[in-house]
């Protein structure tokens, strides 16, 4: 499932028919469940992409579940 409309009920009411295409930090961290720090390191690393709207950066949501897929699949 990549795209909005493959998932269930995704058309059924306003809150499933539109999704955002980039996220601020705090959206991210709060979307994965993770801590902001945790994906500002990753950022710091290039294990995570942001973009900058002039200061502020924000991850789009494809680059922030090809990043969650790419984590490891057993704990370390």
């Amino acid at each position: 499932m990549t795209e909005w409309t493959d998932f269930p009920h995704a058309n059924c009411c306003p809150c499933h028919t539109t999704r955002k295409i980039a996220y601020s930090i705090d959206e991210a961290a709060a979307r994965v469940g993770v801590s902001k720090e945790l994906l500002r390191a990753q950022i710091a690393h290039s294990y995570l992409v942001a973009r900058y709207v002039n200061s502020k950066p924000v991850i789009e949501h494809d680059e922030l579940v090809a990043w969650l897929r790419n984590l490891p699949t057993a704990p370390k």
